[in-house]
């Protein structure tokens, strides 16, 4: 089975690469697909990111000039990211590829309902050339009804790769923020609401940043908030560097206003971080009905949160024995690979 798989590179950070370097990465995917990748998007300037994406348009027509490519895998999120991968999709259902969409986006349908109708309309399009949508829980398979077939959607949680064991370690003296640094993710809430408690929690409790600063402020805010004792701003962190921090962690924080499928979260998950996150689209679905969510702008409610039990180990052990039970079950990068699979499969046995 050949598949083109196309996304974004290493170089942009965040949920849609490493999911999709799960797949470029794992054996038994390697095994059963002829698989080749190509990216469309990266970072850079606007000049930089458009030869880019023409680059990779020609890398794309090459590759389906030379092979017989079986399904072509996208992997698509809101505003340009549609619109450019949308152009793929449309194309490459024209020289007969079946063609699988993963939706990533998380303010999908808040986006599509600022457009004009008539980019509407070539959204609907998008879809209706596909032949399977991947979406990333349940709650968006039921936000997105109203513009994609539900019979063509199909949940495909994100997998990561999970200890053998729950890493969890109570004498931990760190909490986490995982991510890049920006306002939709509530990096400056967490910040006020860290200063609102500063004086109430134990001074050996760090809190650590990871990802890189896209407003280009925080490090002077920190300062400004004479937080530099309390808050380190480590910026983008490799994956061994990663693994250092989750293992050292007691509480991982991500109040963001908008995720379609956090991977930060389930990385946690998967080394028993106990986590405060907020209660958008499907942060339930992952943390289960146990899970502490905050409203997202409500830093009063984060603290409190980061608070109740940043000295409770009891409900710490609790919180992280519940949340390495439920990614063992449903977010295993070996659920995501024989799933998708199964998927592919099932499309090329449609004929």
């Amino acid at each position: 089975m050949r598949v083109l798989m196309v996304g974004v590179d290493e170089k942009r950070y965040g949920g849609m690469w490493t999911v999709a370097n799960n797949y470029i990465k794992n054996k038994k995917f390697n095994e059963k697909v002829d698989l080749d990748y190509v990216a469309t998007s990266t970072n850079g300037n606007a000049f930089k990111r458009l030869f880019f994406m023409f680059k990779g348009f020609k890398k794309i027509k090459r590759i389906l000039k030379n092979k017989k490519i079986d399904i072509v895998h996208i992997h698509m999120a809101e505003r340009g990211s549609t619109f450019r991968k949308g152009h793929i999709a449309m194309m490459t259902k024209k020289k007969g590829c079946k063609v699988v969409v993963q939706l990533h986006a998380g303010p999908f349908m808040a986006w599509y309902n600022t457009l004009k109708e008539s980019k509407k309309k070539k959204i609907v399009k998008i879809f209706e050339c596909s032949d399977k949508v991947l979406v990333l829980g349940e709650y968006w398979k039921k936000e997105l009804a109203s513009i994609i077939n539900p019979d063509k959607m199909e949940v495909l949680y994100n997998g990561v790769q999970i200890p053998n064991r729950n890493l969890f370690d109570i004498s931990s003296e760190n909490i986490v923020y995982m991510g890049v640094l920006k306002r939709e993710k509530g990096i400056y809430d967490l910040i006020d609401a860290i200063e609102s408690i500063n004086e109430k929690i134990p001074q050996n409790i760090k809190v650590l940043l990871c990802g890189n600063d896209l407003e280009g402020d925080i490090a002077a805010l920190i300062k400004e908030k004479k937080l530099e004792n309390r808050i380190k701003l480590l910026g983008w962190i490799d994956e061994q560097k990663r693994d250092d921090v989750y293992r050292k962690s007691l509480i991982s924080v991500l109040p963001s206003y908008f995720e379609a499928l956090s991977m930060t979260i389930i990385e946690a998950m998967s080394y028993g971080i106990p986590i405060i996150t907020t209660n958008i689209s499907t942060m339930r679905e992952i943390l289960g009905e146990k899970a502490m969510l905050v409203k997202p702008g409500n830093v009063k409610q984060l603290a409190n949160s980061i608070l109740k039990i940043v000295n409770d180990k009891e409900k710490l052990n609790e919180m992280s024995k519940d949340e390495y039970n439920i990614v063992c079950k449903k977010f295993s990068i070996e659920n995501n690979i024989a799933q998708t699979l199964d998927i592919y499969s099932n499309l090329m046995e449609s004929d």
